[in-house]
């Protein structure tokens, strides 16, 4: 008990500083699974978001914080707060699992947790806190009355383990209130540049044949992820028959998305793809048209005069063939 108290007063007096310039609608969620007993993933991960941005990322196999803000000497304590927080979470996580298994009959279930803060545009705050067990049963942390909420009733004996920890709901209620915000605000002041930075979008048409033509719009490596990308047809948004991977992230930290629009294969219509972004001054279009009919007439021409020339050398060929042979035979009979 002595340590999980020390561990809340460090938390507790630890210094955040904020930034000055802190604006806009932002968050800090952190993700943690505790699997023990598994063989292909750490007993414990986490990994911290700000909106889409991962801050830091850690596990037990390595035991070691990596993040893109690791080399800003003034985080030295918030690596410090989380390393401490990891060892309060992994004792509590295991008392869970024993009470669990003895009154649940839960054999080496997965635990989760989801909990984070948001501050928006106007200044306000909302909070999350949410315990899983093997993505099955979801409890969420009352922030007034510090007991842990379900709408599952087979989760009765799982929620009085919860309610029992008194002294690490606690901890998550004093973290929600006093904490998040300060560490979301100096986890913003080094990854502002990144989070705020555009990127613009580039844009590929590609079609493809068969019994269904099918146009296809590759948009990809823009940032932020907010974008629009529509098919048009003659100028109109074209809604029937498209479908779209959804966002998708890029190594680089950029975004793609693909959409797909079907349509009709001996179609005429004129279409464009439609990208707005805020990295665009105005919206970008890619347009695609269909092969014109004189363009096919004309190849189709050429095609057959290759065809009728060829023709016409192999039957003379094929005639100085026949008219060699004639003259062999005739001199063989003179011999």
């Amino acid at each position: 008990m002595k340590r999980l108290m020390g561990y809340i007063l460090l938390s507790w007096f630890l210094a955040v500083t904020e930034a000055d310039d802190f604006s806009g609608d932002h968050s800090l969620t952190i993700f943690v699974t505790f699997a023990p007993g598994h063989a292909y993933i750490p007993e414990y991960m986490s990994h911290g978001m700000l909106n889409d941005l991962k801050v830091f990322h850690y596990d037990s196999s390595s035991r070691m914080f990596s993040s893109p803000m690791k080399h800003h000497t003034s985080l030295s304590s918030v690596w410090t707060d989380l390393h401490a927080c990891t060892a309060f979470k992994t004792e509590y996580f295991r008392r869970f699992l024993n009470d669990a298994n003895s009154t649940s009959g839960l054999n080496g279930p997965i635990l989760q947790l989801m909990y984070g803060c948001r501050v928006t545009d106007e200044g306000k705050q909302a909070n999350i806190y949410r315990f899983s067990v093997d993505g099955r049963y979801t409890f969420t942390l009352d922030e007034e009355g510090m007991r842990w909420k379900t709408w599952d009733t087979y989760t009765a004996n799982l929620k009085k383990i919860l309610d029992s920890f008194q002294t690490w709901n606690l901890n998550n209620l004093k973290y929600l209130k006093q904490d998040c915000v300060p560490r979301l605000k100096k986890f913003y002041e080094y990854g502002k540049e990144i989070i705020h930075r555009k990127e613009r979008p580039s844009v590929t048409v590609q079609a493809k044949s068969g019994t269904v033509a099918v146009l296809l719009c590759v948009v990809t490596g823009f940032y932020p992820r907010e974008v629009s990308v529509r098919w048009e047809r003659d100028g109109k948004p074209a809604s029937a028959n498209v479908t779209s991977t959804g966002l998708l992230p890029n190594p680089d930290l950029t975004y793609q998305v693909r959409v797909r629009l079907e349509m009709p294969p001996t179609g005429r219509d004129r279409y464009s793809c439609r990208v707005d972004h805020s990295s665009l001054v105005e919206p970008l279009y890619v347009h695609w048209e269909p092969p014109s009919a004189g363009l096919i007439s004309r190849r189709a021409g050429s095609v057959a005069v290759c065809g009728l020339v060829a023709l016409l050398f192999l039957m003379v060929l094929l005639c100085l063939l026949g008219r060699c042979k004639q003259v062999e035979a005739a001199h063989g009979e003179q011999r």
